[in-house]
């Protein structure tokens, strides 16, 4: 029999593909049936399981048993059909079908060298959404894990161009003013965290007052840039949100 180091054997694992196919199939199919969230009190989850490390593995019965009675009673149903906070549906089955197929090939696309087809499928994705958004040819990009992350990167982009060689020198001893960075009242809490990672830090993030449609106000943007430059403050980036998480308003 062919080594696995540990790991289950391939007719094993087969029929566990099998096993989990047919939950998740079972699930999407009647997740409507089940309540958005079951009112669980602080604790009850752990409640249910050992908190001593176990000394040896659990069985795949086992394990399998707790998704249905530990973990699915603990989780908030974002695809039910009835819930309607924070961001919309983003599961669908061919995605579902998409991630075992990148669990399997566990592809780091650090570099070309590292997933030659990664790469040249992201390139080829994003130029499909900047042709579908009728931007120039030079627009380029990468795919980032969350809109935080962008955000933060785009930041420090901006942090760059205001203090050059800031990537190499840092921000400290270099007589630098403060920067400040602007966005609405309606922006997501990445702004500042983004702030907070890049140096520039949390105080220096401007929140710009909204209006009826919860947009920002351009007129008392410039009125409040023109009060920092008077106070020797450097703008030095305007982060504006298309959809915001409350409402979904895009900003002028």
């Amino acid at each position: 029999m062919k080594e696995t180091l540990g790991d289950s054997s391939p007719e094993e694992f087969r029929r566990q593909l099998h096993e989990i196919a047919d939950w998740i199939a079972d699930y999407r199919q009647n997740i409507e049936e089940r309540p958005i969230s079951e009112n669980l009190k602080p604790g009850e989850i752990l409640s249910k399981v050992d908190r001593g490390p176990p000394e040896d593995g659990a069985s795949w019965e086992d394990i399998f048993a707790e998704i249905d009675r530990v973990i699915v009673p603990g989780v908030v149903h974002w695809d039910h059909p009835q819930f309607m906070s924070y961001f919309g549906c983003t599961t669908t089955n061919p995605g579902i079908l998409a991630e075992m197929i990148t669990g399997a090939l566990n592809v780091n696309t650090m570099t070309w060298r590292t997933a030659p087809a990664g790469v040249e499928l992201e390139t080829l994705v994003l130029d499909w959404l900047r042709q579908w958004l009728t931007l120039p040819n030079e627009f380029t990009g990468v795919v980032y894990d969350t809109a935080s992350i962008s955000t933060m990167h785009a930041l420090a982009t901006a942090r760059e161009q205001i203090a050059p060689d800031t990537r190499k020198l840092g921000l400290s001893g270099r007589d630098l003013p403060r920067f400040r960075i602007y966005t609405s009242d309606q922006a997501h809490s990445s702004i500042e965290k983004g702030a907070i990672a890049i140096g520039v830090g949390e105080e220096n993030v401007r929140r710009v007052p909204t209006g009826s449609e919860f947009r920002m106000d351009v007129a008392k943007l410039r009125e409040i840039i023109a009060q920092d430059r008077q106070s020797n403050y450097r703008p030095m980036a305007v982060v504006a949100t298309v959809g915001t998480t409350s409402t979904a308003s895009v900003d002028p």
